[in-house]
């Protein structure tokens, strides 16, 4: 089962990397601010997963430690308003890149790019 979950792991890793090249290649190809945008929230994404990787690091959970030591509770209060400040950036930046997007191809913006 282990490694059914390392490989699920994997395979979405790699095809979220592969949506942010795809934006990334279209970002330069349109020059749009709303894919832009989108890219960025889809960075601060891979960021999220960065700090998380650094967390578990630094603070690696040992079998048997006291969920009521104080110091595990200071870190759970910073990783609760770490992941607070990515939700909140994350969904915020994909709602402006949308209706970004949806406003340059009302404008035609998209369509000028293809007939080129």
């Amino acid at each position: 089962m282990k490694v059914f979950v390392d490989l699920a792991t994997w395979i979405e890793y790699v095809g979220f990397l592969a949506l942010i090249v795809f934006l990334v290649f279209f970002c330069i190809r349109t020059r749009s601010k709303g894919l832009i945008v989108l890219a960025t929230a889809m960075g601060v994404r891979v960021l999220s997963w960065l700090v998380r990787a650094v967390y578990n690091y630094i603070w690696p959970w040992k079998p048997g430690m006291d969920v009521r030591d104080m110091s595990l509770w200071h870190k759970l209060k910073l990783s609760m308003v770490t992941v607070g400040i990515e939700i909140v950036l994350f969904y915020g930046l994909c709602l402006l890149g949308a209706f970004l997007v949806y406003k340059e191809w009302w404008n035609g913006k998209f369509n000028r790019e293809i007939e080129k």
